[in-house]
């Protein structure tokens, strides 16, 4: 069985405030919002139009951290790590290919090699050894409204994990 999420993050991107995800039967799941080192991080922001410093923190229902996702800018080619803060697994984030209007990023971890891919207006899609296992949509005419689908094929099933990603590559840190 798939399962369906959905949430609305802020409008705006410098903001902190916290965001619920949603399942299919209307239970928060995790929650996430953007955060800074400190003060001094979030004022530099504002003068690097708000994605330089990127970091995404994902939360259990409970305020536990499960995962952190950061932008790691870098001369020509910006790569991204999520850490899944329970088990330090680390995914590291690199482009595949530089197009900017739709973009291909290669993760890497110790569960694999896995492939995002995204086209213009549509889904961005995760693959696992070439199947689809997981699908993330931000539909602008709905307000920003954002669905997540994680298929029962995939090897990372937590929500948490695929909100961190998405968000921190294609809201945040784009």
């Amino acid at each position: 069985m798939m399962r369906m999420l959905t949430y609305s993050p802020p409008k705006l991107k410098p903001s902190t405030a916290s965001t619920q995800v949603i399942d299919e039967l209307g239970q928060v799941v995790c929650t996430f919002k953007r955060s800074y080192k400190n003060i001094w991080f979030r004022i530099a922001d504002v003068f690097l139009d708000h994605q330089y410093f990127v970091q995404v923190d994902v939360y259990s229902t409970n305020g536990e951290l499960l995962y952190q996702g950061k932008k790691i800018p870098r001369w020509g080619k910006t790569q991204y790590k999520v850490i899944n803060c329970k088990t330090t697994e680390r995914y590291h984030i690199t482009y595949k290919s530089m197009q900017v209007v739709v973009p291909e990023f290669m993760i890497s971890s110790n569960d694999g090699q896995f492939i995002v891919k995204r086209e213009l207006m549509d889904w961005a899609r995760f693959y696992y050894n070439e199947q689809e296992v997981a699908r993330w949509r931000m539909k602008t005419t709905e307000l920003f409204k954002t669905y997540l689908q994680i298929e029962d094929a995939s090897p990372i099933e937590d929500p948490a994990f695929f909100v961190c990603l998405f968000q921190l590559i294609f809201y945040y840190g784009e």
